[in-house]
């Protein structure tokens, strides 16, 4: 058997995700369109603050093609101001609630890595759980999601790995290093009762450009997980520094990016622009046809 369809295989085993009793195959490619309800997020035009404006956005995402939309309330973009989750309950308002009555077939996914937050949103009808901290930041997060039964996006975040971690990193390089920390992560999840999980390599998360870039033409090992993958360069530095461009010049490279992850296995695609990624995916699924 071919080493693409060695990974195929590892891939179609873990497609499925129960989200509130209801089968979803992730085997199929998917969407999710960010809306950020913050003053301070990286890409200014992600940004939503009134809610008419955030059911118009959401709209135009979902008719584009967009499957989950990730909804945040703090910018993770470097050297943002950290919002408390008292702060971040307030920004989402009656976001959640508002955003199921309009598109109640859309799932939701709510991008914290508080407990506090997670609850709020659950509570509200969340379907997933996007962490980008791999519960790092706040202990209380985990067991939330492990209660609701709800899937949980884990992050490859080295940002808070000590000295014996990075000395592992340089000794055994960092395709090592992810599969050696998404491992231990997961099986604390599954040991809590959390089965449904999505892996997220954290492009940008305490990574150098390097190993980013690294990360991605290797992509394909973590399938080793058995769990889908969800790939989110959109508009990155690991872009923008290469080409020398602005976040808002960063289109191309983009769906550049997402087309080699597509290739290695990623079927699930956090995006600022839905519509780009939805050609994307069309033509790549005319080339699987042959």
């Amino acid at each position: 058997m071919s080493q693409a369809k060695e990974q195929s295989t590892v891939f179609q085993k873990s497609r499925f995700l129960n989200i509130k009793g209801q089968l979803h195959d992730f085997g199929q490619p998917k969407i999710m369109g960010i809306l950020n309800m913050t003053p301070d997020s990286f890409y200014a035009q992600s940004r939503v603050i009134h809610p008419d404006q955030l059911l118009e956005r959401a709209s135009a995402m979902i008719t584009a093609g967009a499957h989950i939309l990730d909804i945040g309330a703090s910018s993770t973009r470097p050297n943002a101001q950290i919002a408390t989750a008292p702060e971040e309950i307030d920004r989402l308002a009656d976001t959640i609630l508002l955003l199921k009555k309009a598109f109640p077939d859309t799932l939701l996914s709510l991008d914290t890595y508080y407990g506090e937050v997670a609850q709020f949103g659950i509570d509200q009808g969340t379907d997933l759980i996007n962490d980008i901290s791999a519960g790092q930041f706040d202990p209380t997060l985990w067991p939330v999601v492990a209660q609701a039964k709800i899937p949980y996006i884990l992050n490859y975040n080295r940002a808070e790995q000590n000295n014996t971690a990075q000395s592992f990193l340089k000794e055994k390089g960092i395709v090592s290093d992810a599969l050696s920390f998404l491992s231990e992560k997961r099986a604390a999840l599954q040991a809590l009762g959390c089965t449904d999980v999505i892996i997220d390599p954290g492009f940008g998360f305490g990574k150098s450009l390097a190993e980013n870039h690294e990360l991605l033409q290797k992509l394909e090992h973590l399938h080793l997980l058995g769990a889908p993958l969800l790939v989110g360069v959109s508009r990155k530095s690991m872009i923008t520094k290469v080409l020398n461009c602005s976040a808002d010049e960063a289109l191309n490279g983009t769906s550049i990016l997402n087309t080699l992850a597509y290739t290695k296995g990623a079927r699930l695609f956090r995006v600022h622009d839905v519509a780009a990624a939805k050609e994307l995916i069309l033509l790549l699924g005319a080339q699987d046809l042959h």
